[in-house]
């Protein structure tokens, strides 16, 4: 049986440790940016959760949030989650996220007519043109 919480190591602790480790400041944060792009405010914010969602490979304990809001808007035009297993994942995948939205933003704003790949280019993944 799969624990349900876990350090930023993937070491499985309990729910007492979970909110000790919580509330150290920068436990949590991975990585954030947040940005004016083409009129639009673009967010993605990579953090330990510490509560394992299920992947193939284990549990997922980091996550990226991404989005993009309208100038103006209150509330995301586009938003996206992404669950990573380890901080390695995190840390490769919130740069690709935050290069990747940046380009859904241009073709959003109609700064390029050129469609951004469905899904950020991940270490490890295949291209879009390569996927079955």
């Amino acid at each position: 049986m799969q624990a349900l919480y876990y350090d930023r190591d993937g070491r499985p602790v309990s729910w007492q440790e979970w909110r000790q480790l919580g509330r150290q400041p920068g436990y949590s944060r991975v990585g954030y940016a947040d940005d004016l792009r083409h009129g639009r405010q673009v967010t993605v914010i990579t953090f330990w959760s510490g509560i394992a969602g299920h992947g193939p490979d284990g549990p997922l304990i980091f996550c990226t949030c991404a989005g993009i809001r309208d100038p103006g808007g209150q509330r995301p035009a586009y938003q996206r989650l992404w669950g990573w297993p380890d901080i390695a994942a995190a840390r490769t995948g919130h740069q690709a996220i935050t290069a990747w939205i940046a380009e859904v933003a241009a073709f959003l704003a109609g700064a390029t007519s050129q469609l951004p790949a469905p899904d950020p280019a991940l270490p490890g993944t295949p291209a879009a043109g390569e996927r079955g």
